[in-house]
């Protein structure tokens, strides 16, 4: 069937099937153009056929790998030469390690749609025959050509009567039709492909089916604009993101009309640095959106590539085209999350587990044997922090050991993976350097500390505990990365506050205690060092209290955490009574006890947060088990101090500190 022919007096079959893709239906409808569907049939045949035929004889005579690349492109060429429908597969498939190799996802990926614009006054026949009125009733501007064309329609700026500007999209006449016919041709290829072929792990009609459900959902506008309203709904207090209003009175099945916004698309250098825009920043506003339409909503856009994307002289990231949207379940936001710190961890094995609850795997399959794969890619990569990470390395990397293991991604991440790798592919375009995991990093951080959920915190958990002790370097970072976030509220630290002294964290509370103490030890034994240093001298000092690297990092990590805590909750005129009466200023087991029933009752005056928390039994135990391991400490130390002052010609180990 020959697209440019297609005009609008052409049956439309989704007016007879409605708009929802039921494949059984099709075929019924499509049954009475046996004539129309053979013919369109030889043509896809000969067309896939012959591209076949080359890999199978690559394949017979071990040139499978030689040729790979070149098979690759002559795919691209195929799907782009049969039209429409074959290059929104092709797109589909460049997210989709399980299915093909690295080299095809590349070549596939520069599928790009190349109709032409089709004829201005069919567009305005259309519109009138869908809203019911002359375009000059409806509209009072149009332009004479579209500002825009793609596969599926093209975009008309005008004005409404009341003076609003606004982009008018028409769908291409004949497209649905096509469109079904292509749909109904491959599921009939698939099903002869699943039948014989025991190579592919997994059945391609269901595939099919996913992808054309998608596509036929992005032949209903009226659905493209409730898809636009729920968006906006969730995301327009992200800040910096912008959506178009929809006008329903002038939008129909066929035609959109919504509010026009005037942008610079992320791919126009000139137009963005006539502007004195930066690409980088939309992106990394762009990347916080993403990450939290994913991990928060679940509902998300899932084509964001450059031409749905517009950057405004304002500082807006306005996103358009919401034809093809889709949702992740709330167990693999979950999930999602907690395979990230698995992977922070390099607890590979946990890894393979994560691939039930992300729906890669049924459970019946043991995940075990791929951690060695897993491992073998990346340690290598991990050796660099995650500030340095590549994530279209990452994922091409990854997609090597899910093509050579029976994986099946769900279509949710497939378009995740896509839209992530475009928003990077548009920020490296501008800086060599970008690294998308490093902006991505404080979002992540900050769910970690702030999120409630369950399965947050015990992916929290993972993280910062390591065989019964607190990785305290893991819980400082989370600190500082999550504080960078956009939307970052101290206020929100009081929620993880709360939970570490709930019943449900009692696993953390004496590991966290413990780490506790000996950081405030460190800090301690620092801060009297220091005092011995400045008034007798560097030898004095060092035999007095001998502190190692431990004790000095303690300090300097007592410093920033102190200085932090005060800035956040507001207590920076509050002076802590930090050093003692004894010599140099160590703490009696007295004094620390003072400090504890100074934190309990004068600082919970302060601080109303702090008042209700320290009530909670858990508090308690934290404050208990950390006041007695600081006065056992202490009284070691004055030991220790007062040993070394009556035997001053005692030599003394320069390092070692208080865990000796």
């Amino acid at each position: 069937m020959e697209l440019d022919s297609l005009t609008p007096d052409m049956p439309v079959l989704l007016q007879e099937l409605g708009v929802s893709y039921d494949p059984d239906r099709l075929a019924s409808a499509l049954a009475p153009r046996s004539g129309e569907l053979n013919a369109r049939a030889v043509k896809v045949a000969t067309t896939l056929g012959l591209f076949l035929s080359r890999v199978g004889q690559d394949f017979a005579t071990g040139r499978l790998e030689k040729n790979m690349e070149r098979r690759a492109c002559e795919l691209r060429k195929a799907l782009g030469d049969l039209g429409p429908s074959f290059v929104k597969i092709g797109q589909g498939l460049s997210s989709r390690p399980d299915l093909l190799p690295k080299i095809y996802l590349e070549k596939l990926s520069e599928l790009q749609d190349r109709l032409p614009s089709f004829p201005s006054d069919i567009a305005m026949r259309l519109i009138e025959e869908e809203l019911g009125m002359p375009v000059e009733s409806l509209f009072a501007e149009i332009t004479e050509e579209p500002v825009a064309a793609a596969s599926l329609g093209q975009v008309y700026k005008g004005k409404l009567h009341s003076g609003e500007s606004v982009a008018i999209k028409v769908q291409r006449p004949g497209i649905a039709d096509s469109i079904a016919v292509d749909m109904l041709l491959l599921r009939r290829l698939m099903k002869i492909v699943d039948r014989n072929t025991s190579e592919v792990t997994q059945d391609l009609v269901p595939l099919v089916d996913e992808f054309a459900q998608r596509l036929f959902g992005e032949l209903d506008y009226l659905q493209e604009g409730k898809n636009c309203e729920r968006f906006t709904s969730l995301y327009s207090n992200v800040p910096r993101i912008r959506t178009p209003k929809i006008y329903w009175d002038f939008s129909s099945r066929r035609v959109l009309t919504m509010e026009w916004i005037d942008g610079v698309k992320l791919t126009d250098r000139a137009g963005m640095a006539g502007a004195g825009l930066e690409v980088v920043d939309f992106v990394d506003v762009g990347i916080e959106c993403t990450l939290r339409q994913l991990l928060e909503h679940g509902y998300f856009h899932a084509d964001p590539h450059p031409g749905n994307l517009l950057a405004t002289k304002s500082g807006d990231l306005v996103y358009l085209d919401f034809g093809m949207m889709s949702e992740a379940p709330a167990n693999a936001r979950y999930a999602i999350i907690a395979h990230v710190v698995h992977l922070v961890n390099r607890d590979y094995y946990a890894m393979c587990q994560d691939y039930y609850d992300l729906d890669f795997m049924d459970r019946s399959v043991d995940t075990r044997p791929i951690a060695p794969a897993l491992a073998a890619f990346f340690d290598d990569v991990l050796e660099s922090s995650v500030s340095k990470l590549n994530f279209r390395a990452i994922v091409d990397g990854l997609g090597d050991v899910l093509f050579k293991y029976p994986f099946r991604v769900p279509p949710y991440y497939a378009l995740i993976l896509r839209s992530l790798t475009v928003l990077e592919g548009l920020a490296i375009s501008a800086d060599p350097e970008y690294k998308l995991l490093a902006k991505a990093y404080p979002y992540m951080a900050k769910r970690l500390l702030t999120d409630p959920s369950p399965e947050l915190r015990k992916s929290l958990e993972g993280l910062i505990l390591s065989d019964g002790s607190f990785r305290w370097n893991r819980f400082e970072n989370l600190l500082r990365e999550g504080s960078q976030s956009s939307d970052f509220d101290p206020e929100q630290l009081w929620v993880l506050a709360k939970w570490l002294v709930s019943p449900s964290a009692g696993e953390i509370r004496r590991p966290m205690a413990e780490e506790f103490v000996r950081l405030i030890d460190g800090f301690a034994a620092g801060s009297v060092r220091e005092q011995i240093h400045n008034r007798i001298g560097e030898e004095m000092a060092d035999r007095l209290v001998p502190v190692g690297p431990r004790e000095m990092d303690h300090l300097a990590r007592g410093r920033m955490l102190l200085s932090r805590l005060r800035g956040s909750a507001g207590l920076s005129d509050v002076s802590m009574p930090l050093m003692g009466s004894g010599p140099f200023g160590i703490m009696t087991p007295r004094e620390i006890q003072s400090v504890a029933r100074f934190i309990r009752e004068d600082l919970a005056q302060r601080v109303p947060q702090l008042q209700a928390l320290i009530q909670e039994p858990g508090a308690m135990e934290v404050m208990n088990q950390v006041t007695r391991g600081l006065v056992s400490r202490a009284a070691a130390r004055t030991v220790k101090l007062v040993a070394g002052i009556s035997s001053p010609q005692q030599s003394s180990p320069s390092g070692g500190g208080a865990d000796r």
